[in-house]
């Protein structure tokens, strides 16, 4: 581990400094994409189950069933809407982090280029 040494009010001498790591951009991207097909395959799902629920509710012949079935229905659709708000952050997450990847490596690399041109 590396460490740097930190002056200042709470700080009492070194603090480690993790090892670094890789990130992959075009790897965030397509995890973007598989988390935005799960959105679609849950919003699928939740279409089919609320009908489901509907259908047995219309059929039920019990009033307080069907009210049972209509009301499950009406809580399995937010429910459903919320886990797709989820999917849909999650996905546009993914994608504004390899974008701030491929902007930093770009400006890292843009940097590096002017040191090196000054050392020629």
């Amino acid at each position: 581990m590396i460490g740097v040494a930190v002056t200042g009010a709470g700080w009492k001498g070194l603090v480690g400094m993790g090892q670094g790591f890789s990130v992959n951009a075009a790897e965030l991207q397509a995890g973007s994409g598989q988390v935005s097909g799960l959105q679609g395959r849950c919003e699928v799902i939740a279409g089919d189950a609320v009908d489901a629920l509907a259908g047995m509710a219309g059929s039920a012949g019990h009033p307080a069933l069907a009210s049972a079935l209509s009301g499950a229905a009406g809580q399995g659709a937010k429910a459903f809407l919320a886990m797709g708000a989820a999917y849909g952050h999650v996905s546009s997450s993914l994608s504004a982090s390899a974008t701030n990847y491929t902007r930093t490596d770009q400006g890292i690399a843009g940097q590096a280029g002017l040191i090196f041109r000054g050392l020629r």
